[in-house]
């Protein structure tokens, strides 16, 4: 489900790191996805905040395109799978023989 949502964005890492924070950024839009109302708004607050620390050399418009690409994520998670509820706890990416595989760990919360 999570590469139906964001195959596509994490495909757009040019090196296997690089895939790698983009699959990051998808599996939290994901679980942000999982919340509702208040929630969710505070949930895209309290990443762009940890974001722009972690990214401090970043400018406004870096962070204006990172808070879109976690509305967008959100939004097509929202289209495709609106009523799923489960938190992914962790995902690598991994190249083996020259392909890439996703790996996903999640939670289901009731």
């Amino acid at each position: 489900m999570l590469l139906k949502v964001a195959g596509n964005f994490i495909g757009m890492g040019e090196g296997i790191d690089d895939k790698q924070e983009y699959l990051n950024c998808a599996v939290s839009a994901w679980n942000i996805a999982c919340t509702k109302g208040n929630d969710r708004k505070q949930g895209i607050k309290e990443y762009m905040n940890e974001y722009k620390k972690m990214n401090p050399t970043f400018t406004k418009e870096d962070f204006k395109d990172e808070e879109e690409n976690i509305r967008l994520l959100i939004q097509q998670k929202d289209k495709l799978y609106p009523d799923v509820n489960i938190q992914i706890a962790n995902a690598t990416i991994q190249e083996i023989e020259g392909k890439n595989h996703v790996t996903v760990a999640s939670i289901r919360i009731e």
